[in-house]
């Protein structure tokens, strides 16, 4: 790291604190850029500097060194704490170590004792900075993780028309090579005796990525996707023909499954393509194919060029459109779900007298996505719609009408489903401000207690209160106290130091500190004033 690293000092002794300053060279790596008295000031302090290091007493006034490490730990996990104390006790040093405290150093600290703790503390930091920006290390744990890459990416995609520019420059990017040639996209999914053949160990996995490596060796290119049902297997040669070519290899893969793996392997083959970016079509004919394995005697290698061939093919809707639907109910923008309808919408239109379109099964099918979709954010369909929805479905006559309704409907229960987010997190809000305002006098009020008391997270209660009240946690309790001390100090003859303690005060001193930060001036001058 080229410039210094930030640290602060925090010590209730002024003459302790200027001592340490001046024994911190600049040649050592830190730089002082705030100094407290409290731990309080030091919260401030670390809130706005981010330091890398605070080097803290422990015996010190309203929070001690313990409990500020154990703050620091919690909201500021890159900053490190180490203890200077005059204090040498063996339970200071155990908690020290509990809190991941890098160094525990004893009053009076010398000049010698400090070089060496700041040398081998930047050297510490040193390694960790180095250790996630380095370069090298970057890049080789990038080139492991390609692998990974690669497949989240082809799995993002499988829903899609076709890859867009962006798609196929980050499949380039990643070192896939996806140039032109003759591709083909198999889709191997086997039974085994009850159960799934992929959801056997992790060595039927390997058994299988071994056995199409093996049979697919002399082809230009392949690539495996291991899905939740099977393996997508796509590879490219320079072959004219090579959707009959092919044929062989995947019957070898079928034969050694079935020897060694005791499975019956079906595979659904995609028509030939050209181009990389057809593979999401392609993956959606694999699948089809697949699909009509339980439909027609086609063997145990099912092509989807094949069956596009039969008479009268019985389909109600691509399996891959209302998927895409569903995909785009969920996670889509408006948009997006009103090209997936209107697609769908086509699908229902089309002429092909070789297509049969049952309409009552495609309602079926529409209802129970929509009711999938009420389901999964957790909304009532009743809130949305008051009545049946598949009779609904089945009442309109014309395909305009049917998809303008569930789109109107998809909509509304989206929106009512951001609604009820938001009003959770208001009334959550809520509370919080009502637990506050009537227990500010209570001395073990805190982050903590409050989020015990509506039984949610620490870290998601101070999100929702610098989001929705613009100010942290401790600043809005710390203005409910002053607020009400600035009430009770004007309309009341109670002493200060009883009127800390009705605003949750155990120390008259610190309130008074407090009090004058808040207001400006001292709770005495404020009384005169008033």
């Amino acid at each position: 790291m080229n410039e210094n690293y930030k640290m602060i000092l925090v010590d209730d002794e002024d003459d302790v604190r200027g001592r340490l300053i001046s024994k911190i060279k600049d040649e050592s790596g830190f730089t002082v850029v705030g100094k407290a008295g409290n731990g309080y000031d030091a919260l401030e302090l670390i809130e706005k500097h981010r330091p890398h290091v605070v080097l803290t007493d422990i015996k010190m006034p309203f929070i001690d060194g313990i409990e500020l490490a154990r703050i620091i730990r919690r909201d500021y996990p890159t900053t490190k704490v180490a203890f200077i104390s005059g204090y040498d006790e063996f339970d200071y040093a155990r908690q020290a170590i509990e809190l991941n405290v890098l160094s525990y150093l004893m009053k009076p600290v010398t000049s010698g004792e400090l070089d060496v703790f700041l040398s081998k503390l930047k050297k510490s930091l040193d390694e960790e900075i180095d250790s996630i920006t380095n370069t090298e290390k970057l890049k080789d744990n990038y080139n492991q993780s390609l692998p990974l890459l690669i497949d989240a990416h082809l799995n993002s995609i499988l829903l899609k028309q076709e890859l867009t520019k962006e798609d196929f420059d980050k499949l380039s990017t990643y070192g896939l090579d996806i140039g032109k040639g003759n591709y083909i996209t198999c889709y191997i999914g086997a039974e085994r005796k009850g159960s799934t053949f992929f959801e056997e160990t992790g060595k039927t996995k390997i058994f299988l990525k071994n056995l199409i490596d093996k049979v697919f060796s002399s082809y230009d290119f392949k690539h495996q996707l291991l899905v939740s049902d099977g393996i997508i297997l796509t590879v490219r040669d320079e072959k004219n023909n090579i959707s009959k070519e092919i044929d062989l290899e995947l019957f070898e893969i079928i034969k050694y499954a079935e020897q060694y793996g005791n499975a019956d392997i079906q595979i659904g083959v995609s028509k030939m393509f050209n181009d990389f970016r057809d593979f999401p079509k392609s993956f959606k004919e694999s699948n089809e194919a697949l699909g009509y394995s339980n439909y027609y005697n086609t063997g145990r290698i099912i092509y989807f060029g094949e069956i596009e061939k039969k008479e009268k093919k019985h389909i109600v809707i691509d399996e891959a459109v209302m998927s895409d639907l569903e995909y785009q109910m969920k996670y889509g923008s408006k948009e997006a779900i009103e090209e997936s309808l209107l697609k769908l919408q086509e699908f229902t239109k089309n002429d092909n007298q070789d297509i049969i379109l049952d309409h009552q099964l495609l309602v079926i099918n529409l209802a129970n996505s929509i009711i999938n979709f009420s389901n999964s954010v957790n909304v009532s369909l009743r809130d949305a719609f008051d009545g049946n929805i598949l009779e609904k479905l089945l009442s309109y006559s014309n395909s305009e009408d049917l998809f303008g309704w569930i789109k109107e409907i998809i909509f509304k229960l989206r929106d009512l489903n951001i609604k009820s987010h938001t009003n959770k997190t208001e009334q959550i809000i809520q509370n919080a401000v009502k637990y506050i305002n009537s227990n500010y006098s209570d001395l073990n009020v805190s982050l903590e207690s409050v989020s015990d008391y509506l039984n949610i997270s620490v870290s998601y209660l101070s999100m929702l209160f610098s989001k929705n009240q613009k100010i942290s946690f401790n600043k809005y309790l710390v203005k409910v106290r002053m607020e009400k001390a600035k009430e009770l100090l004007k309309f009341t003859k109670d002493k200060v130091i009883n009127i800390s303690r009705l605003v949750g005060y155990n120390e008259v001193y610190y309130f008074s500190h407090s009090f004058k930060k808040y207001t400006g001036v001292s709770p005495k001058e404020f009384r005169s004033n008033v």
